[in-house]
This record gives C-alpha cells, structure tokens and sequence, in this order.
C-alpha cells in the first residue's frame, strides 16, 4: 500500500507542474488564459473517457501489471512535454499524461476494496486522497522554485523520471489481493481459498447506474469539482497577477493551502470511519454541512486583499482552514463508493465516477479561464466556481435517505452469495 502510495504521489505531481508557470508558457507560445484553461480540461476529461476502458480491464486482469502499465503512459508523455516547440505540441504531450493519470485511479480504488473491509476503507481512501494532494503539492513545489530560475521545461524532466524508475520496481513489490476478500459472508471464504465466483460482464454498466448511492456520487461529482478544477489551477497566477506577489510567494501560499487539504482529507477519512461505526446516515450529513461551509469559507479568502506585511498569515490562516474545510468530503465519498458496490464492479464504478469527477475537474479548468477572460478578474472566476459547492451539498444532503439502504442490499447479496458457494 505505501509502494503505490509513492507511485500515485508522482504521477500526480504531473498534474500541477505546469501551474506555477502559466504566465511563462502563455508568453512562450503566445497564448491566453482561455487557451490554457482548455489543456488543463482536455488533460482531464480524455484521461477519464479512456479510464473507462481501464476500469472494466481492473475488474477482469491483474491490477498490478495494470497500475504499472497506467504509470508508464503518464510519465513518459510528460516527459516529452518538456522538448515542446509550439503550443499543438504541448497541447499533444498533455493529453497523453492526462490518460495515465486516469487510468490509475480505478485501478487504485479497486485494489484497496480488497485490502480493507467497509470501515477502514474510509481511512485509506483519505490516505489516498492525501497521496494525490501532496503530489499536487510536489508539482507546484518543483514548478514553483525551478521554473523561474531554470524555466518552464526542466519541472516536467524532474517530476516524471524518477516514477520511470520505480513502476519497474513496482512489479516486485505490489501484490495481487484476492478479490473479494473482506465482503460480508464471501470474504471468509474467499480468505479460504476459495475464488470469487463473479466476473464483470458488459449489460452490468446499467446496474451500476441504478444504485441510487452511485447516481447522486456522479452528480455531485460533476457539480463539486468544477471549483476544484479552476481554483487549484489559477491559484499561484490569481496571487501573481491581482495581489501583486512573486510566484516564489504564491507557490508558499498555495503549498499552505495544500497542507489544508491533506489535514482536512486525513481527518475527513478518520471522522467518516467513527461516524460510519455509529451511523451510516451521519456519513452524507457530515459531507453536506462541510461542504455548504466550505464554500463561505472560500469565497471570504478571495475576498481578502490586503496581502502586504502581516496580512499575508492572515490569508494562509483563511487559506488553510478553507482548503481543510473542502477537503472533508473526499475521502467519505470514496468509502460510499466502495461500500455499494460488489468487488467485480469497482474499477468500473471507479472509472465512471472519475469520469464525472474529471468532467468537472476538466470543465472548471476551461470556465475559470473563460470566467477570467469575460469579468477581467481571476478572483471573480474563482468566486463563481466555488458557489458549485453548493449544489455539491445538496446531492450529499440527498444520500442521506440512500446510503445505508444501499449498503445494507450489498451486504445481503454477499451473504446470499457465500450460502450459493457454500451449498
């Protein structure tokens, strides 16, 4: 599990790197905002579109052998991105390193279904969701403080090779879990050695639709990331541009807002774990609330402007507790997900919720570059984006009358699966 944690910390550093550096790309290639904003989408929703692919290939084939392979296409495009000589070349590079990324997150998800039962699922999710922040966190760190001295190039050399590396290391070190292995009733015989009986199939995609928790998880998906996608990305350029700091400065500010999200994701998973042992509606409830204060928080840091001597903590403080305060939600969603659906079906579920997920992720990107174009204003951009959080509360607020029904049906099948097994 800490192997794979490294793995996804780099490949997700991919996806931040060029962030600090916009400014100089827009210049290099005689680009604008809008421009940018739509190879940050692009880079996101293909990767999620050909996810799909992966995840049903999760549920059928080794997962390790796969998770590499989604390694390998990531950081090897990224790595050329660096020798661009027109913006059609960057643009190319970038899709390419979009698709490893998505390729990843089902298989990953998929895997810890079957390394950790219902409760504790919550815990790693949020480990996970902490992986790919620190990565963000990583990539700006290396776009931010290389960039300006040695240009915009080198940060894509150094965050992609070392994963190079270690995805071949990887092939001795991960190991294969059983599928189905901690679900109620089969598990047990699973552990036994006994082989999960059930295989995906193509007419199941329905079915997974159908599940009311995983239907409402999409929706909020789409809704939620869209400030997700353009606040992180114009971030370090929002502080550069309209507060007047250095992108040194900005990339300190951000990286405190980062350590927001990890702390807030960590204790997301930890709070969602205990609340799940009392009460599995107390789950979405929690989310919602979060979520809905998530968004006054935010709003209130882009409206704070006074950046100049000890004003600059007072944001970070604001920063730190919005991002802490946004960052709640994550790693429960990733449990719910986990906890409605049957092992054979997780990489595919995972691969629709990414979809989704980055549909958003992607189209915020390219609104908060158009948003920033048509009101003259990243701040106003980035303002707008976050209200989409709370549509996001509302559909958690919803799952509340769904979640534990749908839990309870998917413990009833493994059950009645273990007796067929058993007879």
């Amino acid at each position: 599990m800490l192997f794979i944690v490294l793995l996804i910390v780099l490949l997700n550093a991919d996806q931040m790197v060029m962030s600090p550096n916009i400014g100089a790309i827009e210049k290099d290639f005689n680009v604008d905002d809008a421009q940018i904003g739509l190879v940050g989408a692009v880079f996101t929703v293909v990767g999620a579109v050909v996810s799909l692919a992966w995840g049903y290939f999760a549920d059928k084939y080794s997962r390790k052998r796969l998770l590499i392979y989604s390694i390998l296409v990531g950081e090897i495009p990224c790595f050329m991105t660096a020798f661009s000589t027109s913006f059609s070349q960057l643009f190319f590079w970038r899709v390419l390193t979009g698709i490893g990324v998505g390729a990843s997150f089902p298989i990953v998800f998929s895997l810890i279904g079957d390394m950790f039962d219902e409760v504790n699922r919550a815990k790693v999710a949020a480990l996970m969701g902490a992986a790919i922040s620190v990565g963000n966190i990583l990539g700006m760190i290396v776009g931010g403080f290389v960039g300006p001295s040695f240009g915009w190039r080198l940060p894509f050399v150094l965050v992609s090779l070392p994963n190079v590396v270690l995805a071949f290391i990887a092939l001795f070190v991960i190991k294969e879990p059983p599928r189905g292995a901690f679900e109620k009733g089969i598990g047990e015989l699973v552990r036994a050695g006994y082989a999960y009986p059930k295989a995906p199939r193509f007419e199941d995609y329905a079915k997974l639709v159908s599940v009311k928790t995983n239907l409402l998880l999409f929706l909020q998906g789409i809704a939620g990331t869209i400030p997700w996608g353009a606040i992180p990305y114009f971030l370090v350029e929002f502080f550069r541009r309209e507060r007047g700091l250095s992108v040194e400065t900005a990339t300190i500010i951000f990286l405190v807002f980062g350590v927001g999200n990890i702390l807030g994701t960590i204790v997301g998973g930890w709070l969602g774990a205990f609340l799940y042992k009392r009460s599995k509606p107390l789950v979405p409830i929690f989310c919602s609330l979060t979520t809905a204060l998530g968004v006054w928080l935010t709003v209130l840091t882009f409206d704070y402007s006074d950046v100049a001597n000890s004003g600059l903590y007072v944001l970070m403080i604001l920063g730190l507790l919005a991002s802490l305060t946004d960052s709640l939600t994550g790693p429960n969603v990733k449990m719910m997900l986990l906890n409605v659906n049957e092992p054979q079906d997780r990489g595919r579920i995972f691969s629709i919720f990414n979809l989704t997920d980055s549909l958003g992720t992607g189209i915020g990107r390219w609104i908060g570059g158009l948003l920033s174009v048509s009101f003259g204003s990243l701040a106003a951009a980035m303002k707008v984006s976050a209200y989409f959080w709370l549509i996001c509360s509302l559909f958690l607020f919803l799952l509340t009358f769904k979640f534990s029904r749908d839990v309870d049906s998917l413990e009833s099948r493994m059950i009645a699966l273990a007796q067929k097994l058993n007879k």
